[in-house]
């Protein structure tokens, strides 16, 4: 089980602090990932205000991760249905041959 440890994230100009198992590395990338998705959506959000900017961020992000998990599945199937193609193929070809 990996080590739980204290990190801090800046995130429009405040700074959260938290703990984690993830890599600092990690913590960066998402921290980065959420900022730039607050700050887009700051500057659509007519009203300015950072709780609705924060709500149009969740829903962007909830979008962006409902699009990966449908992809996955799509892939999912795809994989499933070629590697039964595949198996079918070297059934077929392990199989002695028929002869009159």
């Amino acid at each position: 089980m990996a080590t739980k440890k204290s990190v801090s994230v800046r995130i429009l100009d405040q700074t959260f602090h938290m703990t984690t198992d993830a890599s600092p590395e990690r913590v960066d990338k998402i921290a980065e990932f959420l900022s730039k998705n607050l700050q887009q959506a700051i500057m659509k959000s007519k009203s300015g205000s950072p709780y609705q900017a924060a709500i149009l961020a969740a829903l962007n992000i909830t979008e962006k991760y409902f699009d990966a998990i449908e992809k996955q599945g799509e892939l999912k199937s795809r994989v499933t249905e070629k590697s039964k193609k595949i198996l079918g193929l070297l059934e077929s070809a392990g199989s002695p041959a028929k002869h009159p």
